[in-house]
This record gives structure tokens, C-alpha cells and sequence, in this order.
């Protein structure tokens, strides 16, 4: 089994695997293959399950809602606190610190791509800390070294060195 394409693209979106961020050869076939060779029913049930929940946390990890410009006016910030108040008199008591709900909902949605990451067993590009380790390794790959066909030619290369004297 295997994802279908909008799946797959979902996937790389998620993790940070975009093709102009120099993300290794070898971890761009890894989870090429993982997206490939899906074992059974389960896993791909799982793995879509994980693109749903990223998607989710993605939405809310927006400080403007989407709905913000649709609303009367009334419509705050997506909340970093919400207090409800139960009793007599039923209320809910919403606080707007945008920054510190960016930094909450940012942590909430790297923690679904990291259970989308182990699920294929890849590594999650969207983590900072995990991010600087594809500019370490970007040149240890000869398939991103240099873009078209290797060039087996080396008699080529000696003769274009070579003095005749």
C-alpha cells in the first residue's frame, strides 16, 4: 500500500520536507520509501489519522483565526487562557496574549508532526533543533552534491590536466 499523492504532499508539508530547504538525499528517500511501502490497513489508517490531527493543529496554531475577518467585530484573538465559570450565571472568561498562545499552539502542532515523523519512522525537519542537522550533513551526500547525471569520465578530466612536454 501507499498514500496517494495530496497524502504525500500533506506529509512533506508537515515535516518540513520541501525540496528547496536542502533536506539530505538520503532522508528525502527515506521517507519517500516509508510513503511507499505502507505495511497493511492499520499503518495507513494511522498515518492518515496523524495527517488529520497535524492539519487540526495546524489550523489552530494560527494567532488570527480564520474566521477573524468574517465575525461582527466581536471576535477576539484565538485565546491563550480560557476560564469557565460555572455556577448561578454560566461564563467564560477569554484572555488574548497572542504571543504566549503562538508559542503554546506552535508546540502543540510540532508535537503531532513528531507522532506523524515516528509513525514513519523519518525525522521531523519542522523542529529547529532537528533542522540544523540537514545544513550539517547537506554536503556528506554525494546525490545533492551536484544536480544532473554523475559523471564517470575520468580519463576526460586527466587529459584536459595533462601538459604534453
Amino acid at each position: 500500500m501507499q498514500l496517494d499523492e495530496y497524502s504525500k504532499s500533506k506529509v512533506r508539508y508537515h515535516l518540513g520536507y520541501n525540496s528547496g530547504a536542502q533536506i539530505p538525499a538520503g532522508d528525502r528517500a527515506r521517507l519517500e520509501e516509508a510513503m511507499a511501502l505502507v505495511p497493511d490497513e492499520l499503518w495507513f489508517e494511522e498515518i492518515v489519522y496523524h495527517i488529520k490531527r497535524c492539519d487540526i493543529a495546524w489550523k489552530a496554531s494560527a494567532a488570527i483565526p480564520d474566521d477573524y475577518f468574517d465575525a461582527d467585530g466581536s471576535r477576539l484573538l484565538n485565546p491563550s487562557r480560557q476560564e469557565v465559570i460555572s455556577g448561578d450565571v454560566q461564563r467564560t472568561i477569554n484572555t488574548s496574549d497572542p504571543l504566549k498562545g503562538d508559542e503554546y499552539f506552535r508546540e502543540i502542532y510540532l508535537r503531532e508532526c513528531d507522532r506523524l515523523a515516528e509513525t514513519l519512522y523519518v525525522a521531523n525537519y519542522r523542529r529547529p533543533e532537528v533542522r540544523r542537522y540537514a545544513f550539517e550533513r547537506a554536503g556528506a551526500e554525494f546525490i545533492m552534491a551536484v544536480p544532473g547525471p554523475a559523471d564517470t569520465n575520468v580519463a576526460g578530466r586527466l587529459m584536459l590536466n595533462y601538459e604534453y612536454r
